[in-house]
């Protein structure tokens, strides 16, 4: 979840994530769940246009396995928080195999299998202990290739995912991680928080032949601003940009707007 405030990426490559769900409470920040819903809608859709059960998710921007574990268990946001934050439960910063156990006893889906993308080498390396991610590639693919192991991870996928990284992760990621599974033609599902403009990334999944819908209706709540100069930035930008921001402006809350790329005939 690169997008988010600088104090949830100071714990954002740390051992253990608590700093990080910390900082993120803090914010009330909300998008993956939220998104969840949205995604296991457009992932039935898949199975159905594809006749596919088993599917193969990159997350790109994936930090502690958030969304693994929200889309392969029962459990939402507020169950991570309270797992995390709460001294008297389920998951302390001292024994990794309590945090094993904790997932492993939420029944882990065996029908989704993901693979993170995310630069944070010790947030990756968090969730593929605990079994929420199946690999992991840890590169800035801002500013270098995929090498052939990392490229070996991400074939044959069916969907990419976002909930976090546009606007930090550019096109040259997104191009980077759709040309290792092109093969496959896999769907792209991401969320952009405004005022991050997703036209760069959109034109990029252009030339792999993907034709990019915004799904207006399925925009959503990401977090709280952290500062009045915060908002004020972003209002700014959004209305330089000739953006909506009626919801930043009542809210108090920054939204993000959805976006899927498929082949032309097969979203949704």
């Amino acid at each position: 979840m690169s997008g988010q405030a600088s104090s949830a990426e100071r714990g954002y490559n740390r051992k253990w994530p608590h700093a990080y769900f910390r900082a993120c409470l803090a914010l009330d920040y909300m998008l993956p769940d939220r998104a969840k819903p949205i995604f296991e809608r457009i992932f039935a859709d898949y199975r159905r246009v594809r006749n596919k059960t088993k599917l193969k998710i990159i997350d790109v921007g994936c930090s502690y396995g958030v969304n693994a574990a929200l889309l392969r268990t029962d459990l939402d946001l507020d169950d991570l928080y309270a797992a995390y934050l709460d001294p008297s439960g389920s998951l302390s910063s001292r024994q990794e195999i309590e945090h094993r156990t904790f997932f492993h006893n939420q029944g882990l889906r065996a029908d989704i299998q993901f693979v993170g993308v995310d630069p944070s080498f010790r947030a990756v390396r968090y969730a593929l202990d605990l079994g929420l991610l199946e690999a992991g590639v840890t590169a800035d693919l801002e500013t270098r290739d995929l090498t052939v192991k990392e490229r070996s991870a991400l074939a044959d996928a069916d969907i990419l995912i976002s909930t976090g990284c546009v606007g930090y992760a550019t096109e040259a990621t997104f191009a980077r991680v759709y040309e290792a599974s092109a093969t496959s033609r896999p769907w792209v599902v991401a969320f952009a928080m405004h005022p991050f403009s997703y036209d760069d990334i959109a034109a990029a999944l252009r030339a792999f032949s993907l034709q990019t819908e915004p799904l207006e209706r399925f925009a959503q709540r990401q977090r709280r601003f952290s500062t009045s100069t915060e908002r004020q930035a972003i209002l700014k930008a959004m209305a330089k940009l000739g953006m909506e921001d009626r919801l930043e402006r009542t809210t108090g809350y920054i939204y993000a707007s959805c976006y899927i790329s498929a082949p032309p005939g097969e979203a949704l």
